[in-house]
């Protein structure tokens, strides 16, 4: 399934669908320093399905569905990402020039989902495939955590 951002900002945006319909929302509220990740139904009403707790210096701490998922780095010197699904398994962000690839942190490897930074005639894409559609919010709260840790370590690192 691809979904396009709809404006280039892990914090503030809407997922689309092929059909340019809003399937996610993504609100970030600086008082509170969370994200909150909404599903939007049919008849545009919303369900909230996680939020991100921002903490300055670490990574953030995602809820899913009332279950807590911490997105930790790899290794020390490691630029990726782990944590562990609700469905028990371990996954990896890893990440190229702008671009992500989260996979199953096992000897597989399976892709769970990629995303393409924005163009300037492409919006950003998120695509999960089909062993990532099981987990569909675990993958959005925790690319949340780790394309939103990321820009914010660029902005620093700019200063």
């Amino acid at each position: 399934m691809n979904y396009s951002l709809a404006t280039d900002s892990p914090f503030n945006t809407a997922l689309l669908s092929p059909e340019g319909r809003a399937v996610y929302r993504i609100d970030t509220y600086l008082s509170s320093f969370t994200t909150t990740v909404k599903k939007v139904g049919g008849g545009q009403s919303e369900m909230e399905i996680g939020r991100v707790v921002w903490q300055s210096g670490r990574p953030g701490t995602a809820v899913v569905h009332g279950h807590e998922i911490y997105v930790n780095k790899s290794s020390f010197f490691s630029s990726s990402r782990t944590f562990t699904a609700l469905n028990g398994q371990s996954y990896k962000w890893t990440f190229n020039e702008g671009s992500a690839l989260m996979a199953s942190n096992d000897s597989r490897q399976a892709p769970v989902a990629t995303y393409t930074p924005a163009t300037r005639s492409n919006p950003g894409l998120l695509h999960i495939t089909p062993h990532g559609l099981t987990i569909t919010g675990d993958v959005i709260l925790s690319f949340v955590c780790v394309e939103g840790e990321r820009r914010h370590t660029m902005r620093k690192s700019l200063r």
